[in-house]
């Protein structure tokens, strides 16, 4: 399993235990992150650390990182990729606590996601997913050139809420010849 991916601000690395607290304090248990995302929330320092290792445990066989500033390894958020059929990949949540957003670190994970998934592991299609709500996560996409896919209701598995998802797509063709969001 590929292991770091090392940004200009940010590293996407696999967890350790002593993420549990920042992770917890950034995202885990920040109603403000929790509410745009399928995870169900975490909320105590000791689940925390059982969460840590989970993440561990998970991420040996996933494509899936925490994301940790650059200059101190603090973990500020989290972000994976799953291959769903041959050669196309989907984004299984990209989350960044709020002290941390509107630092251009989103558009820097989702760059370094599409780099693994077409330079790295021969993808042909990257699937993105965001609640239609999150505007920040939707004009992300836009950025990079992606293309409207399907509109989907959910019912989010922790809190019953319905939820609306959109998904689009970008193909290897349309980000290998347009170099967008970078």
């Amino acid at each position: 399993m590929i292991k770091n991916r090392i940004g200009s601000h940010i590293i996407l690395r696999k967890a350790k235990l002593t993420d549990a607290e920042s992770m917890l304090k950034h995202v885990w248990a920040d109603k403000r992150v929790y509410e745009n995302m399928l995870y169900t929330p975490t909320l105590t320092l000791p689940d925390a650390v059982e969460r840590c290792k989970r993440s561990i445990r998970f991420q040996e066989e996933h494509y899936a990182y925490f994301i940790a500033l650059k200059d101190t390894d603090e973990a500020i958020g989290l972000c994976a990729i799953n291959e769903y059929e041959p050669h196309k990949f989907e984004e299984c949540g990209i989350c960044i606590g709020v002290a941390h957003q509107g630092k251009g670190y989103g558009k820097e994970v989702l760059s370094l996601l599409l780099d693994l998934t077409f330079n790295e592991l021969n993808g042909v299609l990257f699937k993105y997913g965001y609640f239609i709500e999150n505007e920040k996560s939707k004009n992300l996409s836009k950025s990079f050139g992606f293309e409207y896919l399907e509109t989907k209701e959910i019912i989010r598995p922790w809190d019953k809420k319905e939820k609306t998802i959109e998904y689009c797509t970008l193909s290897v063709e349309k980000y290998k010849n347009k170099k967008v969001g970078r």
